[in-house]
């Protein structure tokens, strides 16, 4: 599906319903298409979680949790990243700036927290230097920026969750507080000026 036919709202909101069914479905099946396809299906889940359409922006953003959760349970993911280890890391920075720090978070912040916790938990040292490097792109409030994700991002749990290969209830119902707390501190300051 190309960027350009997920113009057409009717064909996107249809096509992400669908591919949202199919991660919540087939999760493994997916993780194992060929790199050609997934990385297809990956871009379409990336140009869809900003979409102003949030019923597209909520099945993608579920639909980008569904895979990083896969990963984590069954490490699905493995042949690809041998092939584009950085897989992640873009799927998490597009996350940040793309809707975190955004006004149009607001609509979405629940699937977003959702898909925020397994992509950070695949790797946490890694989603550290993403965290250091996104940061300096907002010179003054980069130190502001640092305590946000501070109290947002607990080493004790992100490491649990890697090492369980799931969330857990406890631990998703605390991760929204927390995100939704983030979420509402950092829109204060770096995007309502």
């Amino acid at each position: 599906m190309t960027q350009g036919l997920l113009r057409f709202p009717k064909l996107c909101t249809h096509y992400f319903t669908l591919v949202g069914f199919m991660v919540e479905t087939y999760p493994k099946n997916l993780c194992s298409l060929p790199l050609e396809l997934f990385d297809s299906l990956l871009d379409s889940l990336l140009f869809g979680m900003s979409h102003s359409d949030s019923l597209v922006s909520k099945s993608s953003l579920h639909g980008l949790a569904g895979l990083a959760q896969e990963h984590l349970k069954t490490h699905a993911l493995s042949n690809h990243l041998s092939a584009k280890p950085n897989i992640i890391e873009n799927c998490t920075r597009r996350l940040l700036l793309e809707v975190i720090f955004q006004p149009i978070i607001w609509d979405r912040v629940e699937p977003a927290g959702m898909a925020l916790l397994p992509l950070a938990a695949i790797d946490v040292h890694k989603f550290v230097e993403l965290i250091n490097a996104v940061s300096q792109q907002y010179g003054q409030k980069q130190k502001r920026l640092h305590c946000a994700f501070e109290e947002l991002i607990k080493p004790d749990i992100l490491a649990n969750v890697s090492k369980e290969g799931r969330e857990g209830r406890v631990v998703r119902v605390q991760f929204k507080n927390d995100f939704d707390a983030f979420v509402r501190n950092v829109q204060a300051f770096l995007v309502m000026r």
